[in-house]
């Protein structure tokens, strides 16, 4: 992979500074009082180089146009699919992302009950299927398939997104299922060690205290686990039964993330926490907290995220709570649009604290739950994957 060039540094001192663009600081978890430049998102460089934009022009406004272009490639081969040839037929197709709203969404019912015809090539170009349970003891499963060029994009991200919290050399603890090739744990360990990170994948433990254990054995500066995970572990270090680690950072991901988690892992571990967010359905990778702690930076070549009100569909302005809708820009084994993630949050707008000038998806609060003419929010239970 080509290294971006880089971006200037944010100006400022280390003098701190209340967050300016957090009206509820809460929902991050993160002290109010943060630097007044952290560290730059290492997303927009890499953001730059994907959608070729020259570094000294990159802008929200260059991002929609390139990203209005994609919109159109995706569309074209969405159209490969006998689901979206049917789905589509008949309707004005969308030249720029103004024109997404037109579309009809793609639900998780579309997924299972669609089964092979949301695919758009041969068996032999898809080199992963995922198959994802219901709720429940009926209902068909989700199933998504991967090429090769999609598990690259993920891995690549992977490789610049952990760059947010790691240093090269690092020794990265990574407490996700790797198993299995092409897992998220495999991804992620080929993703750490393309940015020069030491990855140690640590196998499945009975309890937070053997987790904690084997952690504090590796001598991990980072590692990355499921809030549950996390928790657990940190519920042993406070009481006393696991091994104190101290490592510098760690990735929450795979989960919802409740801020008295975050606090707890904080406190725990004397490290910084980061956030992910991401679904199989988006190749795993979503997006990745900066070290503002201010919303999710997006993956925005590979994916465009809307927040739509959950009963009209009608895209939100920033700021306002609604569904998570989310287009693969850059599939080619499975494109999705509109696809309703269920997801409820926010955009949040620009510019981040760290001198992004991109928009960020703000913290995950819950479930959609629609009755009748109302909607509300189902809180997440601890452990529980939006």
């Amino acid at each position: 992979m080509t290294r971006p060039a880089a971006f200037p540094a944010a100006q400022g001192g280390n003098v701190a500074a209340p967050c300016p663009a957090c009206a509820a600081p809460e929902a991050h978890g993160q002290d109010t009082f943060l630097p007044v430049a952290p560290a730059r998102s290492p997303l927009d460089p890499w953001l730059a180089a994907r959608l070729s934009i020259p570094v000294d022009n990159f802008s929200p406004a260059m991002v929609r146009a390139r990203q209005d272009d994609l919109l159109r490639e995706a569309v074209r081969r969405a159209l490969d699919a006998p689901f979206y040839r049917a789905r589509l037929a008949g309707l004005p197709l969308p030249q720029s992302l103004d024109d997404l709203a037109g579309l009809p969404f793609t639900t998780p019912e579309d997924l299972r009950e669609g089964g092979d015809a949301l695919l758009r090539v041969a068996d032999d170009a898809v080199a992963r299927i995922v198959t994802l349970p219901t709720s429940g003891s009926t209902g068909a499963p989700k199933r998504l398939r991967f090429s090769d060029g999609d598990i690259e994009r993920t891995v690549d991200f992977f490789a610049v997104g952990m760059t947010t919290l790691c240093r090269p050399g690092d020794v990265v603890a990574v407490l996700m299922p790797g198993q299995r090739p092409d897992s998220v744990g495999d991804l992620l360990d080929r993703g750490l060690r393309r940015a020069g990170m030491q990855p140690v994948l640590l196998p499945p433990a009975a309890s937070g205290v053997e987790h904690a254990a084997r952690l504090s054995d590796t001598g991990a500066q980072v590692f990355v686990a499921t809030p549950t995970q996390a928790r657990a572990m940190a519920q042993a270090v406070l009481a006393g039964q696991g091994l104190a680690a101290r490592p510098r950072a760690c990735l929450l991901s795979a989960e919802a993330t409740p801020p008295e988690t975050a606090d707890k892992v904080r406190t725990a571990f004397g490290c910084e926490v980061f956030d992910h967010w991401g679904m199989t359905e988006t190749g795993y990778g979503g997006g990745v907290e900066c070290a503002a702690h201010h919303g999710f930076h997006l993956r925005e070549a590979d994916i465009h995220v809307e927040i739509v009100h959950p009963l009209t569909g009608a895209p939100l302005p920033d700021g306002q709570t609604g569904e998570v809708v989310v287009t693969t820009l850059a599939a080619e084994a499975m494109v999705l649009l509109r696809y309703r993630t269920g997801d409820a949050a926010a955009m949040l707008p620009p510019p981040c604290r760290c001198g992004s000038p991109l928009r960020r998806l703000g913290p995950v609060r819950g479930r959609i739950r629609r009755y009748g003419n109302h909607w509300d929010i189902i809180t997440l239970a601890k452990g529980v994957r939006p």
